[in-house]
């Protein structure tokens, strides 16, 4: 069995077990699996180009201390629970499309650099120095 970020006992925090077992009615749990694969890659394409992502999303090993990052950890339970409702038609809880928005613009904002996150950076390539060049405006073409 393959190593997840997520576990089983994140999720006694912010859902009833009886209402994740009426999401996921699997025997293995494999429609809550696969929208955890699907909130990794959202919220990776967000991160990735600031944050070092495999080590946010490395799995906890038991035995070990939790190195997760608590508040990611959360994030990543509001979009999954937020995907498993999605399939449940118009039955979305207010507060799921609350905590799913709030997480989108927490993504969205530590993505742009607005907001400064405490997660490992990614690695600076040697051939840049660290210094990476950003503007609002387009390049000119200046040649005639």
């Amino acid at each position: 069995m393959a190593r997840r970020f997520l576990q089983d006992s994140d999720y006694s925090d912010q859902i009833r077990d009886e209402i994740r077992n009426l999401l996921d009615d699997s025997d293995d749990s494999r429609l809550l699996q696969q929208a955890e694969h699907k909130t990794i890659a959202q919220m990776r394409n967000w991160l990735t180009s600031r944050y070092d992502c495999d080590k946010i999303f490395a799995p906890a090993i038991e035995g070990e201390p939790d190195t997760r990052d608590a508040f990611v950890v959360m994030i990543a339970i509001d979009i999954t629970l937020y995907h498993l409702w999605s399939k449940e038609r118009g039955k979305i809880p207010q507060i799921r499309s609350d905590r799913y928005q709030d997480a989108l613009d927490w993504l969205k904002s530590v993505g742009n650099g607005e907001t400064i996150a405490d997660l490992p950076a990614k690695p600076q390539d040697d051939m840049t120095g660290g210094v990476q060049i950003y503007s609002l405006y387009k390049p000119n073409n200046n040649k005639y």
